[in-house]
């Protein structure tokens, strides 16, 4: 495996050689892409939900047993991302996807932030869902929230200090077709995934053979993101990963051909996408 960071021109540069010479990319992304925007991976910054595990809060059954505490925690995470923006390694990712036909992301992130890029829509699958979307629990109405006023809820949980108050059932959002309670529009532990996912996925993986699968923040441990990576990789693509550290790699588990781009996610891919368009690359 090749190491490196941004300060590093010639891995970068070679790195960038690959990008330009590989007809099809898988790039899986992560928490880790959207941390130089603000956000944090799972928990929310008021240090509230530091002993909460996410799983407790993220299933239908949490929601049916109490809604109030889970629109709560979702709540102040949409408020976050609303509030965020695109770092630089959004728009490069969205870049070097426009660049490559035979790219497709698989976002695991429920930010929205990659999606307010000019990433091309038809290769990108937000496979959990998206925060900003709300949809009813009983029938098919749901809304996208573009601004904290788009819903009353998001109001009420915004409002610090001492005009804060507890919010109850009465103030949680309600359909308003059948008025049946609305719910976060994010993939639970035990749903199907989203964007059609994971039939387009394994049928965009079986067209052809897939040179190089791009790792983004993410721990790969999540599946079936970390399955997809599986399968191409022993179909003979080659892995790089961009991430803050290595602390959690396995030597035995990645070939010679293999890269670790170690550093802020918004300042690496950038660099390297610097160099991809440089003309000392030549053409492809």
């Amino acid at each position: 495996m090749h190491f490196a960071n941004h300060e590093d021109d010639f891995a970068c540069l070679a790195f960038a050689k690959l990008l330009r010479s590989s007809p099809r990319i898988l790039c899986v992304v992560g928490a880790g892409l959207s941390a130089s925007s603000g956000l944090p991976t799972w928990r929310g910054t008021n240090g509230l939900w530091n002993d909460v595990k996410v799983k407790d809060l993220a299933s239908p059954k949490s929601f049916q047993e109490d809604p109030v505490t889970v629109w709560r925690f979702y709540g102040e995470r949409l408020l976050e991302s609303l509030a965020a923006q695109p770092n630089a390694a959004h728009y490069a990712m969205a870049t070097l996807a426009r660049w490559h036909d035979g790219w497709l992301t698989v976002n695991q992130n429920v930010d929205g932030l990659l999606e307010r890029t000019n990433h091309p829509i038809s290769q990108l699958l937000s496979i959990h869902g998206a925060l900003q979307l709300v949809r009813c629990t009983s029938c098919d109405y749901q809304t996208r929230i573009q601004k904290p006023e788009d819903l009353p809820l998001l109001m009420l949980l915004s409002v610090a200090g001492d005009q804060a108050r507890s919010i109850d059932m009465s103030d949680l959002p309600r359909c308003p077709t059948c008025e049946n309670l609305l719910r976060p529009g994010v993939v639970w532990f035990g749903e199907r995934l989203a964007a059609g996912a994971p039939d387009n996925v394994d049928d965009w993986i079986a067209e052809t053979d897939i040179d190089l699968v791009i790792a983004v923040g993410t721990s790969l441990e999540v599946f079936p993101a970390a399955e997809w990576v599986g399968t191409v990789r022993e179909y003979g693509a080659a892995l790089a990963i961009f991430d803050l550290d290595r602390r959690h790699l396995h030597e035995n588990e990645w070939n010679d051909e293999d890269w670790f781009f170690e550093g802020d996610v918004s300042v690496v891919l950038p660099k390297i996408l610097g160099f991809v368009n440089c003309k000392a690359l030549g053409k492809v």
